[in-house]
């Protein structure tokens, strides 16, 4: 059995990840070399880590042997360095990453659904990978959406002697509800709102006011600019572990399935172009991906569990 003398902490594991991936640009500067030197050498559970993490990621294919960072998008670099840092941890159990980190009480991994039913009586669905904040006082009902993506059906209230509004604030804005039934998701830039049901008056950071009504969809930005489309109940079926799609890009599809299952799944630029239809249940993505062949002419490689591309045949 290991003595804590040659354990490695969570936190030096995120650090070895970091240095990890850092190293396996090929844009990287002599001067983040160095650094990175520098990391290795100030203590031995720093030089531990990294040797730690070059054999997790051999054997588990986390990552090919040279990697140029800036061809993956913001969300796979941080997916990918997370999953690394627990297996330097934990290699049998690095799924399960976020359990190293603190969990707020309203949250959700990767892959789960949960409900809950606030103190005034709304409905809060919170989808895969999602994390929120309750702040309940005498003058509102906040949500703060940190990440990922909630349906909200809002409540009466019926506790309180005055009018407090219900909202729901995320990194562009401050979305006050109207008595409805709407879905907020954030992304890396902008915060997609869709309302079902009633009305939500959108205070973007710094734009004016302004309304979405029921059967309207708005991705906005700091300024409250943005596409405005159709909101479509469907888009809620999450809520019943279904994703249904319509004629989407095999990309897109894939970016959305990607949400629902940890590691990397990818899509080659040739099988991009091809369009997916129909109803998926999100409990087996592996059952959704055996599947693909038989309805397009694409190949699924497994590199890993966790290391997944479609590729045109």
């Amino acid at each position: 059995m290991a003595t804590s003398a040659y354990r490695i902490s969570p936190e030096v594991a995120r650090q070895a990840a970091h240095w990890h991936m850092l190293m396996l640009d090929q844009s990287v500067s002599p001067a983040q070399r160095d650094a990175c030197a520098s990391w290795r050498a100030a203590a031995p559970e720093h030089e531990r880590a990294w040797q730690k993490a070059e054999r997790v990621r051999t054997q588990l294919g986390l990552l090919p042997p040279q990697l140029a960072m800036g061809t993956l998008d913001r969300e796979r670099r941080q997916a990918i360095k997370q999953l690394l840092a627990l297996a330097i941890v934990a290699p049998l159990g690095y799924l399960g990453y976020r359990q190293l980190l603190p969990q707020a009480p309203y949250a959700t991994q990767v892959g789960q659904h949960r409900q809950f039913t606030l103190a005034d009586g709304t409905l809060l669905d919170l989808n895969t990978d999602t994390a929120v904040d309750i702040a309940f006082d005498d003058q509102q009902r906040l949500i703060r959406l940190r990440r990922g993506e909630i349906l909200v059906d809002s409540g009466p209230d019926v506790h309180s002697t005055r009018h407090r509004p219900l909202r729901v604030s995320s990194a562009q804005g401050l979305m006050e509800a109207m008595g409805t039934r709407f879905v907020v998701r954030q992304h890396e830039s902008s915060t997609q709102l869709s309302v079902l049901q009633g009305a939500v008056r959108v205070l973007p950071e710094h734009g004016p006011a302004h309304l979405v009504e029921a059967g309207q969809q708005l991705t906005f930005d700091g300024l409250g600019q943005g596409p405005v489309g159709v909101a479509r109940e469907q888009d809620s079926l999450w809520t019943h572990g279904q994703l249904v799609v319509d004629e989407m890009p095999l990309n897109h599809f894939l970016r959305e399935l990607g949400r629902y299952r940890p590691g990397w799944l990818r899509c080659q630029p040739q099988a991009a172009h091809l369009r997916i239809s129909g109803t998926f249940q999100l409990n087996n993505t592996d059952a959704i991906l055996a599947a693909l062949p038989a309805t397009l002419p694409v190949n699924v490689d497994y590199r890993t569990r966790y290391w997944v591309t479609v590729t045109a045949r």
